[in-house]
């Protein structure tokens, strides 16, 4: 069901602003409405002055630092330190901690990021040198002697005959050359000649716009032996340096973390106020909100905003119109069982205010069709203790919700599974377990099942048709009033004439049956015209064929129960004990895969499709009260 609201309105000094406000969000159950929205409250949009503005970009910039240092920082989520101190107060303080912190840690990130470089780049640094180690000349080693690795595509070995043709020319012929391949793409050319001509050449190159083997500065530019020494040294210490780097942080992170996060909330909680003040309007001397409270809450937040306000604040309650009405939020109150269902009605859309909410229906149904579906003790077995496992596992949001809906759909797959007599298919037969209710590996069975399935259909149909006349007369529409009377009044004459054709039914039950389908199926065309004298019997046998889908529920349930027989017959057939275990268990994979997916599927759409349909209205604006954290519910 959903929660009963009461819209207040809120006239205040501006003085007395930011007390109100700060009331506001520690009580955390007021939903502010957007004021501009509402014409017939007369106010002003609420306007920042500019010292207020200026001040919200300075607290954006340093949210959005520490923001960024907390993710730098990294790790587990840290609790926030348990002092709370007043942001006004410390908000020159936090600034400066934040500028002296931001390049300390940018330095050890800088650091970091130089030495992963350096972790991918020299060991390709490595494997080249190592290729022209073999084809350094002796000359290389006279110290007035320059060497030049040139590194050229061997797509463009043309470029090279040029090139040592000028170099062959700069130097008069006194220079010693040699190449080798580095790879399949590459091919490296050595030349070592007097220094005297390192300018003339440098310029040539230069010119020719040709790669050279450069090496990081600390590895030194000596010979290639040296040089692969150094390089060998250095990747030796990267390791230990990243680890050095790595503490640093983690020391960082265990002073700083709590504290920035403390920060960070102080910063979002004076951000979302300036955030909230749009909503309000204003006069020259007062400030005005409209604000949604639970009706249980209203004397305690009259009672806290009378005292923030030093009796200068004006609390009253508006009257609720119908528009009014239709802007109130949604807050979903139902038990606990139901609770994690509400995720699922979610999922469509909430209901609108004073609607029917379809939570506990959904939560006593679901489960019902899903352990239907499944009905098998072994499979039920299975799936509950998956699903206990991750209800373990999520402990808040959705995927929690989502767990416990699971939950409960095989704890009534195994109820199921006993009216039925199946554990594993007809595996549990060989055990002793013999169907309670219905066999549904018997032929003679299966009709029975069929009309228990379209029986079960008719009436969660008629449940919601009766819903959606009583939602109809609610909301005083004309249309929805015949159409749902006029499917209400069809189905129950349909019902009618099946029961006295079978002989349920006295003979004498005939006229009246055939009178209801006739009446149904011209109310239901009614809010159409003339049109209606064709829509009213399509809609009619749409009606029929909604009551007919359920027949999915024994059908699937078939498919599966024939599965794990086929299964259980494989393992006997086989030929081989091992072999015949195996497939078994595969195919029963395989069907308890399906057994969680096609049940859980075919629950929501009977729900979504055949049920809601019939009466429920969504687009309901959710209940977001000022000041609340994350994930609260009352």
């Amino acid at each position: 069901m959903t929660l009963a609201m009461t819209c207040l309105e809120i006239i205040g000094l501006k003085d007395d602003l930011q007390a109100i406000t700060e009331t506001l969000r520690r009580l955390g159950c007021v939903h502010i409405d957007n004021l501009s929205e509402m014409p017939e409250l007369s106010a002003r949009p609420f306007t920042l002055d500019a010292e207020t503005l200026r001040a919200q970009e300075s607290l954006t910039a340093l949210a959005s630092q520490i923001d960024g240092l907390l993710e730098v920082l990294g790790g587990p989520q840290t609790e926030m330190t348990q002092e709370r101190p007043a942001l006004e107060d410390d908000l020159d303080t936090i600034a400066a901690s934040v500028a002296a912190l931001a390049p300390e840690i940018q330095m050890l990130i800088a650091r970091r990021n130089r030495l992963k470089a350096d972790a991918d780049a020299l060991p390709r640094y490595e494997a080249t040198l190592r290729r022209l180690l073999p084809i350094v000349p002796p000359s290389a080693s006279d110290p007035h002697h320059t060497m030049v690795a040139l590194l050229i595509s061997r797509a463009h070995m043309n470029v090279l005959d040029a090139v040592e043709k000028e170099v062959i020319a700069l130097t008069g012929g006194r220079v010693e050359m040699a190449d080798t391949d580095v790879d399949a793409l590459t091919h490296a050319v050595l030349f070592v000649f007097p220094t005297e001509f390192s300018r003339p050449i440098e310029e040539l190159l230069g010119r020719e716009d040709i790669s050279r083997l450069r090496l990081p500065g600390e590895l030194g530019q000596g010979l290639p032996e040296s040089t692969l020494n150094a390089l060998r040294r250095r990747l030796a210490a990267i390791p230990e340096e990243s680890a050095q780097v790595d503490r640093e942080l983690a020391e960082l992170a265990g002073t700083w973390k709590p504290r920035l996060s403390t920060w960070r909330e102080l910063l979002r909680e004076r951000l979302a106020t300036y955030a909230i003040y749009s909503r309000f309007g204003e006069t020259d001397m007062t400030f005005v909100l409209v604000g949604w409270v639970p009706t249980v809450d209203v004397a305690r937040v009259s009672a806290a905003l009378t005292e923030a306000g030093r009796d200068r604040v004006i609390v009253q309650e508006l009257p609720l119109t119908h528009d009014l009405m239709k802007r109130a939020p949604v807050a979903l109150n139902n038990p606990p069982v139901a609770q994690p269902f509400e995720s699922l009605v979610a999922l469509l859309a909430l209901p609108r205010y004073g609607g029917v909410d379809p939570t506990r229906l959904m939560a006593l149904f679901l489960p019902i069709f899903f352990g239907m579906m499944l009905g098998d003790v072994g499979y039920g077995v299975l799936l509950l203790l998956i699903s206990l496992g991750l209800v373990r596992k999520f402990r808040t949001g959705m995927a929690r919700s989502i767990s416990l809906v699971l939950a409960m759909g095989p704890a009534w797959g195994i109820l199921f599974g006993f009216l039925y007599g199946e554990a594993f298919g007809t595996l549990g037969a060989a055990f002793g377990l013999h169907a309670l209710w219905l066999d549904r590996t018997s032929p003679e069975h299966v009709t029975a099942l069929l009309l228990t399935t379209v029986g079960i259909g008719a009436a969660h149909i008629t449940l919601g048709l009766v819903l959606g006349v009583w939602e109809a007369v609610r909301e005083k529409s004309r249309n929805l009033l015949l159409e749902r009377s006029g499917m209400l009044v069809g189905l129950i004459g349909l019902f009618l004439l099946v029961g006295a054709l079978v002989n349920i039914l006295p003979r004498g039950a005939m006229t009246p049956a055939i009178a209801g389908v006739i009446v149904g199926v011209v109310l239901l065309g009614a809010p159409m015209g003339w049109l209606g004298i064709l829509v009213g019997p399509i809609e009619f046998i749409g009606l029929l064929g909604n009551v007919l889908s359920y027949l999915r529920i024994a059908a699937i349930g078939l498919a599966s129960v024939y599965l794990a027989k086929v299964a259980n017959d494989m393992a006997g057939m086989a030929g081989n004990v091992v072999v015949g275990v195996i497939l078994a268990v595969l195919i029963h994979a395989l069907n308890l895969v399906m057994g969680t997916f096609s049940p859980t599927i075919h629950s929501l759409r009977l729900h979504y499709v055949e049920f809601f349909r019939k009466f429920y209205e969504g687009g309901g604006k959710a209940y977001e009260p000022f000041g609340a954290q994350p994930g609260h519910r009352l």
